[in-house]
């Protein structure tokens, strides 16, 4: 991977970044690491992937579920988040991955460096007026053929909770309805194999996401 000149971080960003450092392991413990819906989800993905394979995961947190299952499996696992805390958690839970602290915003992977990328409860952390450039990236680095699988969502929030479930700390959120984030995926060039809502539990109770496979043409 090459950087460019590191970009100063937005007001939006410093805010999740800061939440996520004091609240990692609050968050951490609402995790479950044998979530069905996430781990059905990763288990089909895996389906149509090589012996190997390069998986970017975007937005890793503390490694659970995603990154350590994917490195269960045996592919070469490349985590990015931008709250340092939270790759501490996750440099001690899943050691075999790699990590990487940054703004998924400010990544520069070479074109076809992965074959999945995969991105849970994450790109809605990030400034909704950059989704469709971040998909774009996204696009740009799978290689033809390359799998995204992520969670985004089904109405349009932008706002922030001054206390986020009572941890102590800010967080905001940013994001898009369900027909614009399928719109925005088919302009960045996926073909979409899903886009469905289904509910999990998450952080806050019962959780309906708008659940995302889709593929870089060959």
């Amino acid at each position: 991977m090459t950087n460019g000149e590191p970009r100063k971080t937005d007001p939006h960003t410093r805010t999740v970044e800061s939440g996520y450092d004091h609240m990692a392991e609050a968050y951490l413990s609402t995790k479950d690491p044998e979530d069905p819906v996430t781990l059905a989800a990763l288990e089909e993905m895996s389906r149509n992937l090589p012996s190997g394979a390069a998986v970017l995961d975007l937005g890793c947190g503390a490694g659970i579920p995603a990154t350590r299952w994917l490195i269960r499996r045996g592919y070469a696992v490349t985590g990015v988040d931008v709250s340092a805390r939270q790759l501490e958690l996750a440099g001690r839970l899943v050691p075999e991955a790699t990590f990487i602290k940054a703004d998924m915003t400010n990544l520069a992977f070479g074109s076809e460096t992965f074959d999945a990328v995969v991105a849970f409860h994450s790109i809605i952390h990030v400034q909704r007026e950059a989704h469709q450039a971040l998909l774009a990236s996204i696009y740009r680095w799978l290689k033809p053929g390359g799998i995204f699988l992520a969670t985004l969502t089904i109405t349009a929030f932008e706002g922030e909770d001054s206390d986020w479930e009572g941890w102590g700390a800010a967080m905001r959120w940013s994001h898009h309805d369900a027909e614009t984030n399928r719109r925005m995926l088919r302009d960045a060039g996926f073909e979409i194999h899903y886009a469905e809502p289904r509910t999990i539990q998450g952080a806050c109770g019962d959780e309906t996401w708008l659940w995302i496979k889709a593929r870089k043409p060959r």
